[in-house]
């Protein structure tokens, strides 16, 4: 990673002085002295750690963050440059206890991001000198004051008031979700029409799936906890989706870097997929097993006509959807069809109704039959 943002560094700055901004500093020790003379700082840095401080810098600001109250971010000035505050901070963020997370260049902008399992450190270093002195801000949030991880699935039926918006096939399986609860939305509105975004969908589909065998702790997804190094980099533990993406990736049931099967970053707010909505929740279905399928096999029991347009890694779970007949994700949320239209974007309404049924067709449960069981079963 660090090769790569030097590069990209280099490349962009050419004739900027700024060429071997990322190359090793051989005056790096010597920055530490002779600092300007500056104003004492209004506000003690207490929380800030000791280590976190560059040596020698001053402290011109210490103030909450805008929008962001719990956030303290400070500003700071000293006379070195840039890629020694860089290197500074790199190295910290690499040490014992802590996880460098996030590093990104910009525009005459360098920012890093290091976590650890107290304080979220967000550090952005102008690359521009003023004066010979170097500008960079520090800002960081204690994580200790995070709220716990929401519980797996709530108990209150939901109500909807633009539940009529939903087409009317779907409308039983909303209906029905809706009162166990599982379709966690902002006010009281679903927007059935709109795209669900995959990190809602993450949330919805182990809130779903833990609801439906609440009386079977040893079949619930566990959820990731906020002390649990992140499976994802753009998923940190203080994103709302983060104990659901978290827990479906440590399960194994999400592609990502613990299973070998997908990269570093999830896009929780990118839109969800026909085709990757089959390949996260027909694994629960199936309790883990498909077997190997190629599109071929598609072709011959789907019959899509659009069957070479679905992504590899997609190929095996919508293949062992054809099994749960007309139990399927496919026949229940999208009817009799020969296109699969792989890459369209599923709405809330579709996504509720691929959840209002999980198992393979000849044993599973569905949202009608999990309501009428007792409370001491559900």
């Amino acid at each position: 990673m660090f090769l790569f943002l030097s590069a990209l560094l280099l490349g962009s700055c050419q004739g900027s002085g700024l060429q071997n901004w990322f190359a090793a500093d051989p005056n790096a020790e010597q920055w530490a002295g002779n600092p300007p003379p500056a104003t004492p700082p209004s506000a003690p840095t207490t929380t800030l750690p000791a280590n976190l401080r560059f040596p020698d810098a001053i402290l011109v600001s210490t103030q909450p963050q805008a929008g962001a109250p719990q956030t303290t971010e400070t500003r700071w000035q000293v006379r070195a440059p840039a890629i020694a505050i860089q290197q500074f901070y790199t190295r910290q963020f690499q040490e014992s206890g802590w996880q460098l997370v996030e590093q990104q260049v910009a525009d005459n902008t360098v920012s890093l991001k290091g976590r650890n399992s107290e304080l979220e450190v967000h550090v952005t270093i102008n690359t521009v000198p003023e004066n010979n002195l170097t500008t960079f801000t520090v800002a960081y949030t204690p994580l200790t004051a995070a709220p716990p991880p929401p519980q797996s699935h709530t108990t209150s039926p939901q109500t909807f008031t633009d539940l009529e918006d939903t087409p009317a096939p779907l409308q039983p399986a909303v209906r029905d979700l809706a009162e166990l609860g599982v379709l966690s939305t902002p006010g009281d509105r679903l927007q059935p029409n709109t795209p669900i975004s995959r990190g809602q969908f993450v949330r919805w589909l182990v809130t779903t799936y833990n609801r439906f065998y609440s009386d079977r702790p040893a079949r619930q997804i566990r959820l990731g906890n906020r002390n649990d190094t992140p499976v994802f980099q753009d998923v940190p533990p203080d994103h709302p989706d983060f104990p659901y993406i978290q827990g479906l990736a440590m399960a194994g049931f999400l592609p990502s870097p613990l299973s070998g099967e997908g990269g570093a970053f999830f896009r929780p707010e990118a839109p969800l997929t026909r085709e990757t909505l089959l390949q996260w929740k027909v694994p629960l279905d199936q309790r883990g097993r498909l077997s190997p399928s190629t599109i071929d096999r598609i072709q011959q029991t789907w019959g899509f006509k659009d069957s070479q347009r679905i992504a590899p890694p997609a190929i095996n779970a919508v293949a062992a959807d054809y099994l749960a007949g007309d139990l399927s994700n496919i026949r229940r949320v999208w009817g009799e069809t020969r296109l699969l239209q792989p890459q369209k974007p599923v709405t809330r309404a579709e996504a509720a109704a691929a959840l209002w049924y999980i198992g393979n067709g000849t044993e599973g449960l569905s949202a009608a039959m999990v309501k009428q069981l007792p409370p001491s079963a559900s």
